[in-house]
């Protein structure tokens, strides 16, 4: 009965996130929290991941689309509390339209910094603090339609884990807005939070997540000086259930699958975030310094 009871509400997720348009902001605030710490002595890694997400319905700005998503990341650990984070994601954008050519380049990359203290047994805390940098080429006249935004960004955040569970909060603060030709493009700060359960057994990790994240006001988009366009639904709440499952094939080498689906409908897609799906596979390789 209980299995039965699980398959029907797994889904009706499904089949609710399968008409909703909402993902976790591609533009780096969702990297708060993304790495959990146990008390274990952690250790650093070099990681290659790809990822496929679908914009779902066409919209006013580009039709539909689909993104193919390439990350490089390293971590590198200094010490028991001290480590940076380094991601450089290049991108694939297909139009569902044949008149609109594909769209390669680099993503915007992301450099964060945590500092992590133990509070107890099976329990830390860790602050995190870095930023989202300009390095996209990705069609630059079209800016406001991808993740990669073309602005330098403030991310700030902390991540709690006790035992299985974790807590994370954080910001993402844009420090300039996107200018070019005399076109402008200004958007709100993004605020997250996640919440968490994971377990490992043996060589193999689950993990479910919740994610949501607010963006506190709307895009301003200036395409003639002086006269200030501002998008209406732009100061979107979005929220996300992920999935995943790591397996740990020695104690160097592991990989893993990601899926992330909205639980909320949403229709603006002026900044290019929005996903009726993302999945994720993940390789990753762990070293001392």
């Amino acid at each position: 009965m209980k299995k039965i009871i699980t398959g029907f509400v797994l889904s009706l997720t499904l089949l609710y996130a399968g008409i909703s348009f909402a993902q976790c902001s591609d533009a780096g605030v969702c990297i708060i929290g993304s790495k959990h710490r146990k008390n274990e002595k952690p250790r650093s890694s070099l990681s290659f991941e790809y990822s496929v997400g679908s914009s779902g319905k066409s919209d006013f700005y580009t039709g539909s689309y689909t993104v193919h998503e390439f990350k490089l990341g390293a971590e590198f650990v200094f010490s028991d509390k001290f480590s940076l984070t380094a991601v450089l994601p290049a991108m694939s954008v297909i139009y569902s339209d044949p008149n609109l050519l594909t769209k390669n380049g680099l993503a915007d990359a992301t450099v964060l910094a945590a500092y992590t203290l133990p509070t107890g047994k099976l329990k830390n805390i860790s602050f995190e603090g870095g930023l989202k940098l300009a390095t996209s080429g990705i069609d630059p006249d079209k800016f406001a339609y991808f993740n990669a935004q073309g602005t330098n960004d403030l991310i700030l955040g902390v991540d709690y884990n006790y035992s299985f569970f974790n807590i994370s909060g954080g910001a993402q603060i844009p420090l300039n807005k996107y200018d070019r030709n005399g076109v402008t493009f200004k958007r709100g700060a993004d605020v997250l939070f996640r919440a968490g359960y994971q377990r490992k057994a043996d060589d193999l990790f689950v993990r479910f997540e919740l994610l949501a994240v607010k963006r506190l006001s709307k895009s301003e988009l200036t395409l003639i000086p002086g006269s200030i366009y501002e998008e209406p639904e732009s100061d979107f709440f979005q929220m996300n259930i992920m999935g995943g499952m790591f397996y740990y094939f020695s104690n160097d080498v592991s990989a893993g699958l990601n899926a992330y689906l909205p639980m909320l409908n949403r229709n603006d897609n002026s900044d290019g975030t929005r996903r009726s799906f993302t999945i994720a596979a993940k390789f990753n390789y762990s070293f001392n310094l």
